[in-house]
């Protein structure tokens, strides 16, 4: 009688059992993730509302043309640069943001990029003009930051689910999105009461996106709590 074969990988479809094992690096990387039977446990939910609350501070910056032409005087074209310059940055972290994960794990690339998000905010405190790199670097890390919290939180979770589930929570976790754009373009709105943009109004706004930056934080970091670090392996030549 022939001895059982090796574990396999679902995905592997209607081959016969013992004819291929189960791909040893996608099987450490999910149980590195921590992967479970029921995906909607406190890990999802802690996920989702780091989410949440990222976009919830994005959104409360959607009055960003206030800033820099209501408050700092700067022209549309300005803004057009500003923004511009920023999504470079983003882009150019959907390139390298992949390997880093590979690297360094999901956990470590959300937390820092998080951080990252913080700083960026809060230095946004400290600009008084459009004039000089200060709000373009600002900008660019700003957008950064942003793109590589929701790529590295999109791996996490789809990481930690089982695969035949990957869709269904990812399209879950998409709809956090859609609730923090309901919630901070509201926010946004509240520090502006006056006709006349001031610095007090400009300030409370990023300080209130800073803060739920450190929420999402906070989220992120329960959310992936007890995450093992893969080994890192040499990159093939």
């Amino acid at each position: 009688m022939n001895a059982p074969g090796p574990p396999r990988d679902p995905s592997d479809g209607d081959m016969p059992p013992g004819d291929a094992p189960i791909s040893a690096r996608r099987f450490e990387r999910r149980m590195n993730c921590g992967e479970v039977a029921n995906p909607y446990g406190s890990a999802f939910w802690f996920c989702y509302l780091a989410n949440t609350a990222l976009m919830i501070a994005v959104s409360i910056l959607f009055r960003y043309a206030d800033f820099v032409i209501g408050y700092l005087g700067g022209t549309e074209q300005d803004l057009g640069l500003i923004v511009g310059i920023g999504m470079i940055g983003a882009i150019l972290m959907r390139v390298v943001q992949g390997v880093g994960i590979d690297h360094y794990g999901p956990r470590t690339v959300w937390l820092i990029c998080l951080l990252l998000f913080i700083a960026s905010t809060c230095w946004h405190l400290l600009i008084g003009s459009v004039d000089g790199p200060s709000i373009y670097l600002a900008r660019a890390l700003f957008a950064t930051s942003v793109a590589g919290c929701f790529g590295a939180s999109l791996t996490y979770i789809s990481l930690k689910v089982p695969p035949q589930r990957v869709a269904e929570m990812v399209g879950t976790l998409g709809t956090s999105g859609f609730v923090g754009l309901a919630i901070g373009p509201a926010i946004g709105d509240l520090f502006f009461s006056s006709e006349t943009i001031t610095r007090g109004e400009i300030n409370r706004m990023f300080v209130a996106a800073a803060v739920m930056g450190c929420v999402s934080f906070v989220c992120a970091a329960a959310a992936t709590r007890g995450q093992t670090r893969r080994e890192r392996r040499r990159r093939p030549p």
